[in-house]
């Protein structure tokens, strides 16, 4: 005979809770084999060809921009017409776009009068048809030369009478000296 005291049945409400626990884990462990984050099997791309992906199709479709010929101006108008003059931006739909081009006082006048020659190199450049107007504005162009010529306007305003803030004469020749540089500028 047994020893043993009879074994009570387990209440419906716990078995039926470590069973739905158990189906729980269950279901658990199979999302988790099934959606576990799987290693990558490549390298990341680069920031670069990420933006030549973005860059390549909207130079497609709006074409070169006054940087493009700002750096070949020289080649493109002669170093004569570059000296006087500097692309300032192109405006404008894909079919009808405008070149603004800054000059130097009566260059920009010359400059109109050859705007037929001027409008064809620039397209034999950018490719036919990619410039349909010229818009030439008179402005400064400041050249390698004038920039020196201004910094040496400059240094001789420096005068050899000291620094002393107190000296009316060398205050008035700083001034004067100012207004000549922004003059020639």
């Amino acid at each position: 005979m047994r020893d043993c005291a009879p074994m009570k049945p387990p209440r419906k409400s716990e078995s039926s809770k470590s069973g739905t626990d158990r189906v729980n884990r269950g279901k658990i462990i199979s999302y988790l084999e099934k959606n576990r984050g799987k290693p990558q099997y490549r390298p990341t791309p680069s920031a670069a060809m990420a933006v030549n992906r973005v860059i390549r199709p909207l130079s497609k479709k709006f074409g070169p921009g006054a940087s493009a010929l700002a750096s070949h101006w020289p080649q493109i108008v002669g170093e004569k017409w570059a000296k006087l003059s500097r692309p300032r931006g192109v405006r404008g739909a894909k079919g009808e776009k405008t070149l603004m081009i800054e000059a130097q006082g009566p260059a920009a006048t010359l400059l109109q009068a050859n705007s037929k020659q001027l409008l064809d190199k620039i397209n034999q450049f950018l490719g036919d048809g990619a410039i349909t107007k010229l818009r030439i504005q008179q402005g400064k162009i400041l050249n390698d030369e004038s920039t020196l010529l201004q910094q040496k306007a400059e240094s001789n305003v420096q005068s050899p009478l000291g620094d002393e803030g107190e000296n009316a004469l060398h205050t008035a020749l700083n001034k004067l000296g100012q207004k000549i540089a922004e003059r020639q500028s």
